[in-house]
Parts: C-alpha cells; structure tokens; sequence
C-alpha cells in the first residue's frame, strides 16, 4: 500500500510529488495524458513560448535603432510549433527522469476511486489495474467548454487544447468567441503570425475579468485595434454556416464575417467524474473541500481545477503543497487565497495582486493611487518597451499599499515585489524610499509612489 496516490502529473500532481517525495512518503502517480497536464503542454507553458515569438516579431523594426540590419526574413508558424514542442518535450522528458530516478511508478490510463483506499487504473490496452493507498489526492484537472451550438469537431471549430495540440499552420483568418485571459493571448499570437483575428465578446470589454482594470481593459482594447484585431464588444455569434471550406458567421450586431476556423476560449470545466464513492461535488461538478483541502472522506484530498478556487497553475501548485502538508502533518494548514497574484501575456503583458480601485470601491474602501507610464523609465527607452504603466493602489488614511496592476514590460516579474509589498503592509512612502538599481524597471515604483509618499509635482 502506498502512502499516497496522486491522480493527474498537471502542476498540482507534479507539485505534490516533489513534497511528498521530501517527506519520505511512497507514492503512486496516475495519469492518462501526458506528464505535465494541459498547463505543460497545452496551456501555460506552450503559449509563453509562442508568445515570445509574437513579441519578437513586434520588436523587429526596432531592431535597426540597435544597428541591427535584416534585409529579408520570413515568418513560419510551423516552425515556432515545433519549437515549441520541442521545448515542452524536454521539460516533460525531465519529470519523467525525475519519476525514474526516485523509482516513482507512473500508471498510465483513467484512475477512478473504487473505496477510499483504492484506485481502478484502465489503461489504453482496455486492461486496468487496481493500486491501494493510504490517502488520495486527486488533481485531475479541467477540460475546455463549448457553448451554444459551437460543438469542435477539430477541423472548423477548435478548443483552445486543439489549437495547440494539432494546429501547425494557421489558416487565413480565425473568429475567437471569449475575449477573456486565453482569447487575448491566443488572439495577439496568432495575429502577429499572420492570420486575420476578430474576437467576439458578451460583455462590454476585453478581459472582463475582476483582477483586469477597466483601465487596463482600454489600453489592450487599443492595441488591438492598432495591430489590426477586430473587437466585437456586446456581441454574441448568433448562428453560423460551413459553405465550401470557410465559416460564414452572423453576430448579433448584425454584422457578418466569413472566416477558416472558429476558436472557442469560453472557460474550462473540472474533471471530477473520478470515483464511485460519492465524494461531494457542487452544482458545477467540482468537488467540495474543507479548507485543509479534504473531501468528505478524510483521507482524500483535492487541488487544482476540480476544487472551487482560481483555476491558475500556480494556485494548484500551492494548493498540493498544502495538502500534503495536512496528509503528513497533525499541525493541519488552512488555504488562504488572500493574495495570489495574476498574469496575462497578450499585446502588452500584465501583472496584477491584491485589490484593483474598481474592487476597492465596491468593499468600500477609500483610496488614492499613484500612477506612472513606462514611456519615462530609462531602462523602457532603452529597450524599446515603452507600452504601458504601473497603477498602485493605497488606502487613503494609512497609505498601506492593498493594490497593483503593471501593463508593460516584464509585468508577470515586477508583481512580485508588489506581493511582497501589499502581504507586509508597506506604505507609499516605504516604497518610494526603497533604493532601487537604475536603471532598472523596478524604479518605476519609486515613480508611481511619488505624489502618494512625497507630493504632487503637476
């Protein structure tokens, strides 16, 4: 009997064998897909990757300001997939070593909970097994949405995980439906690569998620218009048609547009059809915990996308550390969501933690912020990444920081010392006197504390 069974090697599963392996624990992995889940290989991992690429071909006419002369290049999208795949081949070459080197038995195919202790593993031959355990924790995952009559059939309609999976050459043109976190990544990428891009949204903004600003939200809204992204705000696809090989669409603006794929980014569901024991799960089918993480039955636990919490790696990953912390310790840790901070890589990257002004208002918060654009930092001139700005949020009487949110260069890096700042409660003026490097992007938090620390200068 092992000590514990992990069901699904996403970042919640691998996350969890790493402590448990610490701790001495033995320990069973069960996956049916790849090592890595969709983070690694479909999601997180890959789009950075074709995002870099994007970017590139972004800065390329500035390239000449460095006396950097390309005569001709050309851009294949065929060749960015195969890289890509060749470096998420390698990380995912390097938990498999891992596995290997700690002799870590990986059961490959569907892992279902037949009793508290046991775990049914059918495998792709149509044989199964059935491993026993001491505990459970079950990090299965998500999988893409569909909505309305937009069912993919892999060829004209695409999940965001055929996209990257199967895709190695993009078609002409693509209608995106969801102008959330993936839409505007996927979006930006694919049109830097060439391809037409619109995007339909329901609400009236692109990311209209609660961590984005609406400030924010204009200035990608800008960008996408420059670079030639057609935004369709207030809109829905009312019905579409396959004639010949192209998608004629009708929205519900009553505009029309023809297209090669459509690519549907709507959000994700938990996989929690895993067990046969009756382990409680909500209305929307992921599985209730307590806050030690623990399901209805005490041995098993939960992390990831099948529990109720942001569906980020990074929260998985936190989440599996505290699992196995109350698996193996009688001094149980409760999850605190509190303070997680976000990122998004589309036409300018961003970097959020804590409140944004807008969720500020609405707990009824006062508050001032300090503000300032990346065009006037000197190490953005001197790189080229002049796009956006910091936007910190204090509350009014204490001046304690309780909000950031940073477009621009390098932003899922700088928000990190902005989760710093707001979990130990600095002040404007705690952050202005820190001494940065200059020239550095850090500096721009001297900049944006200014007329919160110090006083206004216009």
């Amino acid at each position: 009997m092992y000590d514990l069974i992990i069901l699904g090697a996403g970042p919640g599963g691998f996350e969890a064998a790493l402590t448990a392996l610490r701790k001495g624990l033995s320990i069973a992995v069960v996956e049916k897909g790849k090592l890595g889940g969709n983070c690694l290989n479909r999601a997180c991992v890959p789009t950075k990757y074709l995002r870099t690429g994007a970017h590139l071909i972004d800065k390329l006419p500035v390239f000449k300001e460095y006396g950097i002369n390309i005569d001709n290049y050309s851009i294949n999208y065929t060749d960015t997939w195969e890289g890509k795949e060749k470096s998420i081949s390698f990380l995912r070459k390097s938990i498999s070593q891992l596995f290997k080197s700690k002799k870590v038995p990986v059961f490959k195919g569907e892992g279902r909970i037949i009793e508290k202790n046991k775990v049914l593993v059918k495998k792709e031959d149509g044989s199964s097994e059935t491993i026993e355990g001491r505990h459970i924790l079950i990090a299965t995952g998500s999988k893409p949405v569909s909505i309305g009559n937009l069912i993919p059939d892999g060829k004209y309609i695409l999940t965001t995980e055929d996209f990257m999976d199967n895709l190695k050459e993009l078609p002409e043109s693509f209608l995106i439906v969801g102008a959330g976190v993936a839409g505007c990544e996927l979006g930006y990428i694919i049109n830097r690569y060439g391809s037409e891009v619109h995007i339909v949204e329901i609400k009236d903004r692109v990311l209209p998620v609660p961590f984005v600003s609406k400030e924010i939200s204009k200035l990608i809204l800008r960008k996408f218009k420059q670079l030639g992204i057609k935004t369709y705000l207030s809109t829905t696809l009312k019905e579409f048609s396959i004639e010949g090989e192209k998608i004629k669409v009708s929205l519900s603006s009553g505009e029309e547009i023809v297209v090669d794929k459509i690519l549907l980014s709507v959000g994700r569901k938990p996989n929690t059809d895993i067990d046969d024991i009756g382990i409680q799960k909500d209305e929307r089918g992921f599985i209730k915990t307590n806050s030690y993480l623990q399901t209805n039955y005490e041995n098993i636990y939960a992390c990831g996308d099948v529990v109720n919490s942001p569906m980020l790696a990074h929260v998985a990953m936190y989440e599996a550390k505290v699992a196995v912390n109350n698996i193996i310790n009688g001094n149980k840790k409760e999850v605190d969501y509190s303070l997680i901070p976000s990122a998004i890589f589309t036409a300018v990257e961003i970097g959020h933690i804590g409140l944004t002004e807008e969720e500020a208002k609405e707990k009824g918060i006062e508050t001032v912020s300090g503000y300032f654009p990346f065009m006037y930092n000197d190490k953005a001139v001197d790189e080229h990444e002049t796009e956006g700005f910091v936007r910190l949020v204090f509350e009014k009487n204490s001046k304690k920081l309780i909000g950031a949110s940073i477009a621009g260069a390098s932003a899922s890096e700088l928000v990190h010392i902005m989760e710093l700042a707001v979990k130990n409660g600095m002040t404007a003026e705690e952050i202005h006197d820190f001494i940065y490097f200059h020239p550095s992007l850090s500096e721009i938090f001297a900049y944006a504390t200014y007329d919160v620390a110090v006083g206004k200068l216009f």
